[in-house]
């Protein structure tokens, strides 16, 4: 089976070469196809040598977009009639050789659109296991993916069609969190997600993203007496492109539910969001999740 390796990369010349080395050792000798987003330090000089010595690896130089639309840049640029499935890399983990066939022989069996996706381990900046992020124990439906993102963009691998579905659907990049974010809230309304409890990806978490995977409900109380501020757009501005784009095709229930939710945010009913809850109309994975997610709303951060 054809299979193409999409990555963005953005002066990333510390861990560059580990991640590249470890992708050309791969079962089935993937494609790479590389959108630099305007990096300024040896990045592209990087790739450019191994783009010396290996045909399989394609560069697009690009402007500075940033990730989410770098990805979305990727997935417009690449050739879809080529391959039956695609991968997603971050510039800085370590990929064990079977990472693709190992998810292909996951969902190659399915029919329509799906995505496989995966657990972590998460390293440290020496590729030294420090622990598996958690499996999603919940339903993979509307009603978490509309609060939350349990996909990691590197560990996702779609096939044809599913890649056909999210490429037709693609958000303004600017309205939205992320795009693995996104990737789920399409699959769960136009295909399948296969979750995979084993992985096969080395994460790597170096300098302040060291603590970023596991959180204790203390780090979580934490985070909320900093300042109100992000880098990202706020949630009902998601949602909002989330109705947009792909509202004609969820279901007269999810369509509703979408539709109570933002109703809910833009009106600020803190019973009715509450009820929402309680009903398990809208839920996150865990219940200090749940309980950040109360106070998001009670704060205004949602």
């Amino acid at each position: 089976m054809n299979s193409v390796i999409l990555m963005s990369t953005y002066n990333g010349d510390k861990y560059l070469c580990e991640q590249l080395d470890s992708l050309l050792v791969l079962e089935g000798h993937p494609d790479i196809l590389i959108r630099d987003d305007g990096s300024s330090d040896n990045t592209l000089e990087i790739i450019k040598n191994y783009q010396l010595k290996h045909r399989n690896i394609k560069l697009i130089e690009g402007s500075n977009l940033g990730v989410v639309a770098s990805f979305f840049d990727l997935m417009q640029q690449v050739d879809t009639g080529k391959y039956n499935y695609y991968a997603f890399c971050d510039q800085d983990d370590f990929w064990e050789t079977d990472k693709i066939s190992h998810a292909i022989k996951c969902i190659k069996d399915y029919k329509g659109a799906v995505m496989y996706c995966s657990t972590l381990n998460v390293v440290d900046a020496s590729l030294q296991f420090q622990f598996r992020s958690p499996y999603p124990e919940k339903n993979l439906t509307l009603s978490n993916a509309l609060v939350e993102n349990v996909v990691t963009g590197c560990t996702c691998v779609l096939n044809a069609e599913a890649f056909r579905q999210i490429k037709s659907n693609l958000p303004a990049t600017n309205r939205i969190v992320m795009h693995d974010w996104w990737f789920y809230l399409v699959m769960v309304s136009t295909g399948s997600i296969y979750f995979d409890r084993e992985s096969r990806i080395k994460y790597r978490q170096h300098g302040d993203n060291v603590a970023g995977m596991k959180k204790t409900f203390s780090d979580i109380v934490q985070k909320f007496k900093k300042p109100k501020k992000s880098k990202y757009p706020p949630l009902l501005c998601q949602l909002h492109e989330y109705q947009r784009v792909c509202g004609g095709m969820l279901t007269k229930v999810d369509s509703n539910k979408l539709y109570m939710f933002i109703e809910t945010l833009e009106k600020r009913k803190m019973f009715r969001f509450l009820s929402l809850i309680m009903n398990k109309k809208i839920y996150r994975q865990s219940l200090a999740n749940n309980l950040s997610l109360v106070y998001s709303f009670l704060t205004n951060r949602i």
